[in-house]
C-alpha cells in the first residue's frame, strides 16, 4: 500500500501536549502582639473609642512561569499524567481535519479517529509501543489495517510517521521547544468551559525546533512561530493553538489521569505490514 500523503503524518506529529506540575502548599502567617490588660480605675466610667477602619491586605498576584521556568515546569510534569484525551481541529489549505484521541503513557499507547478529506475521509490509527495500526476504509477496508513498525523500518514512508511515537512519548514532546524556545509571555487569565485558565504565548525558533526534532526545515516557513497555550491551575495544558502559513490548528485536551484501554487490532484484521 502506498501512503501518498504526507499531510497525514503532519497531522499526527503534533505534539500531545501536556503539562502538571505539582501545587506547592501555601504558607499561613498569622499571630500579633499581645493585646495588654486594660487598667482598672474608679475615678471615672471607661470612654469609648471608634476603631479606625482596617486597612485590606493586598493580594498577592500568583506566580506566573517565564522564559526560564516554563520548560522546566513542563519537563517535570510529563510523567505525572499517566492519561488523558484530546479533540483538534486543523485547517490546512482550506479544507479541515478534525481528529480525537485517547492516550496512556504507561504502557504508551495512542488511538486516534480522524477526518482527513486529503485520504478520502475517515481514518483511525492506533499506536502501541513502536506499532502503528493504520486504517483508512477505501484503501485497507473497512475495520482493516495496516502495521508499520515505526523503529526498525528503513522505508521512508514509515520513517515520515516517525515523529509521532516521539510525541506519544510526554519525556520527549517538549526537545524542540527546549532547543528554540525564544520567549513565554502571560497574557491573561480567561474563563473558558467554565474552567479559570492562564493564557501564555510561547514564540519558538522554527528552523531549531524542527532541527532538535530531527526533522528538515523546509523552504518557507516563517522564522518563528507562536503557540497560544491556557493552562489551569494546576498547570495542565487545556488548550493549545498556532497558525502557520495556511495551516490552523486548535487542540483541547481533558479527561487527565482518567483510565483508558487501547490494544492492538487482532493479526485477523492486519492486511499489510511494513
Amino acid at each position: 500500500m502506498k501512503f501518498r500523503n504526507r499531510a497525514v503524518a503532519a497531522a499526527i506529529a503534533l505534539p500531545m501536549i501536556l503539562g502538571i506540575t505539582a501545587c506547592g502548599d501555601k504558607d499561613t502567617a498569622g499571630g500579633g502582639a499581645t493585646q495588654p490588660t486594660p487598667t482598672q480605675t474608679t475615678s471615672a466610667p471607661a470612654t469609648s473609642t471608634t476603631p479606625e477602619p482596617s486597612t485590606p491586605a493586598p493580594v498577592e498576584e500568583p506566580a506566573r512561569l517565564t522564559n526560564a521556568s516554563f520548560i522546566p515546569t513542563l519537563k517535570s510534569a510529563t510523567g505525572k499524567a499517566k492519561s488523558f484525551t484530546s479533540k483538534m481541529t486543523m485547517t490546512v489549505g482550506g479544507q479541515q481535519i478534525t481528529a480525537t484521541s485517547s492516550q496512556s503513557t504507561n504502557p504508551l499507547a495512542m488511538k486516534m479517529d480522524m477526518v482527513n478529506p486529503m485520504v478520502g475521509g475517515a481514518m483511525q490509527m492506533i499506536l502501541v509501543k513502536s506499532n502503528l495500526y493504520i486504517s483508512i476504509p477505501k484503501q485497507t477496508g473497512a475495520g482493516k489495517y495496516i502495521q508499520l513498525n515505526l523503529k526498525n523500518s528503513s522505508d521512508p514512508t514509515v520513517k515520515s510517521f516517525g515523529s509521532m511515537l516521539e510525541s506519544a512519548d510526554p519525556t520527549k514532546s517538549y526537545q524542540g521547544w527546549e532547543k528554540a524556545l525564544s520567549s513565554v509571555k502571560f497574557v491573561k487569565s480567561e474563563t473558558i468551559g467554565g474552567q479559570k485558565l492562564d493564557r501564555y504565548d510561547v514564540t519558538v525558533d522554527t528552523a531549531k525546533s524542527l532541527k532538535a526534532a530531527g526533522q528538515p526545515v523546509p523552504k518557507g516557513v516563517p522564522k518563528s512561530l507562536v503557540y497560544s497555550v491556557w493552562m489551569g491551575s494546576d498547570k495542565l495544558i487545556y488548550q493549545m493553538k498556532f497558525a502557520m502559513a495556511g495551516v490552523d490548528m486548535l487542540m483541547t485536551m481533558s479527561d487527565y489521569n482518567k483510565p483508558v484501554s487501547i490494544a492492538a487490532p487482532p493479526a485477523s484484521k492486519i492486511v499489510g505490514k511494513r
